[in-house]
Order: structure tokens, then sequence, then C-alpha cells
């Protein structure tokens, strides 16, 4: 038997954890799924994820909105630790951080000096998680990224000052790390980014979202599904 695990970093259930789910698994927002999210836009039983020769397959149940996986439309496609699925307003990263970190080493076999390991102590450093290089990133990023920073609060006290300079300079130093090694291609118009340092933004993002969540619920002992 199979296990997937599933984080869901954007829509209303945004900071939930399904961590192992054994497979088949279908996501919809009807009640009798593996994983029922509330969002209007997703079918009653909207997609299924199965085992087919040890490998894990998303297949769209013929969904009204459909489902894309990198940013592209799928009908049925391979999925594969550190994937994305956009379903509806919401947006799921796949696999674990060791399962992540495993998809890292092995797109750089025999470098132990170098880039593997590099990659390595970045997602251990960021809590490793997530997904795989998007092809269409515009259509994923865009509803996820506010047009205006919103303003800073008042009447912190100074603990909660601190708290939350050492949020934003952690926040800081993930992003510098991956601006400062993006390759421009002023001719395409186009920013290249190193596969490990688009993990590390996801797992920013995916660890923001559960910040998010525990703050609405306060009482929760848990973010996981």
């Amino acid at each position: 038997m199979a296990y997937i695990t599933l984080r869901v970093l954007h829509g209303a259930d945004r900071g939930r954890v399904f961590e192992r789910l054994p497979t088949p698994v279908t996501i919809g927002r009807e009640e009798g799924n593996s994983i029922q999210l509330n969002d209007e836009r997703i079918s009653r039983y909207h997609l299924k994820l199965q085992v087919d020769n040890d490998k894990i397959v998303v297949t769209d149940l013929e969904s009204t909105n459909g489902t894309k996986v990198n940013g592209e439309e799928i009908q049925v496609r391979i999925l594969r630790d550190g994937d994305m699925i956009t379903l509806g307003r919401s947006l799921l990263l796949v696999g674990s951080p060791s399962d992540i970190d495993r998809r890292i080493a092995a797109r750089h076999p025999g470098q132990a000096n170098g880039h593997a390991r590099q990659a390595r102590e970045r997602m251990e450093r960021f809590a490793a998680n997530q997904s795989d290089i998007v092809e269409d990133l515009d259509a994923v990023r865009s509803p996820l990224v506010p047009r205006e920073c919103p303003p800073f609060p008042e009447r912190l006290s100074p603990a909660q000052t601190a708290e939350l300079s050492e949020l934003l300079d952690h926040v800081q130093a993930v992003l510098r790390r991956a601006t400062e090694a993006a390759v421009v291609r002023p001719r395409d118009e186009r920013v290249e980014l190193d596969f490990a340092d688009w993990q590390a933004i996801l797992e920013l993002q995916a660890r923001l979202a559960q910040r998010l969540r525990d703050i609405g619920e306060p009482t929760s002992s848990s973010s996981s599904g």
C-alpha cells in the first residue's frame, strides 16, 4: 500500500496537513471523500489519487472546474513528491519533508560535496517540504500574492515586536537567498530559480499558511487534518 502526504497552501482549508494517507485517496467537497475541502468551486468528487505500477496517478473525476498539476490542466497525470495540485481555489503541495529531500538529492547524484548536499541542508534549514518547478508560475502564484503590503501592526509590546521581527527576518532571509541565486534571462523575459531555492519559497508559504490557520483557530491544538 502506498501513502501520500498533502499540505494545503491556499484556500479555505489552508494550513491543513494530511499525512501519510493510504491510497486510493479521493478529494472533493462531499462527505465520504478521503479529503473533504471547503471550496464551492470543487466538485462533490473532484479527483482521485491511486497507485498503478508503483506510481501515484492523479485522475480528474470529470470535475466542473478541472484540475491542474504544476499549472497545467490535466485529466490523468503521474504525481511526484513536490508537485502542486490546483483544484477550485485550493492549492495542495505533495510530499513530506524527507520525500522532497530525497527527490532533490536524486536530481544531483554523485555530488555529495556539491549541490545535492547544499540542497539538503537548505531543506533542513527551512524544515523542507514542497514542490516541483512550475511551468505556468503566474497562473499558480497570482492569487496568492497581495498587490500591496499591509500596514505594520501598531501598539505591539516589546516582546511582540521582537517576535514579529524574528519572523520577518526569516521571511526576508529565505527570499534573499532565492533572489541572490536567481538567473535572469532578459531575452526571454524569464527568471530561473534553483530547485532548492524554489522549494524553500514554497516551504515558507506552507509554514505561513499553517501560522495563519493557527491564528484563526487559537483554541485548536493541531492544524493537521
